[in-house]
């Protein structure tokens, strides 16, 4: 299947997966780089939380256009 096959539900689900995983790595970076560059560690999970923001707003469009259940 390539990208343009996909239907708006399954690119905003794709959307909001991506969010979540982006956010979970940035973390994973904050946490290996913390004991030794405290200071860019410190900077990961701010990116992280704008990933959860733009992931909840993602979230709220989705169920707007196609319920509760994400597929």
């Amino acid at each position: 299947m390539h990208f343009r096959d996909l239907t708006e539900s399954q690119i905003l689900a794709l959307a909001i997966t991506a969010e979540e995983e982006d956010a979970r790595i940035y973390r994973d970076f904050a946490e290996a780089l913390r004991a030794n560059f405290s200071a860019t560690a410190d900077l990961f999970p701010r990116v992280a939380l704008e990933d959860d923001e733009h992931r909840h707003r993602l979230i709220e469009l989705y169920r707007k256009k196609f319920g509760e259940h994400i597929q």
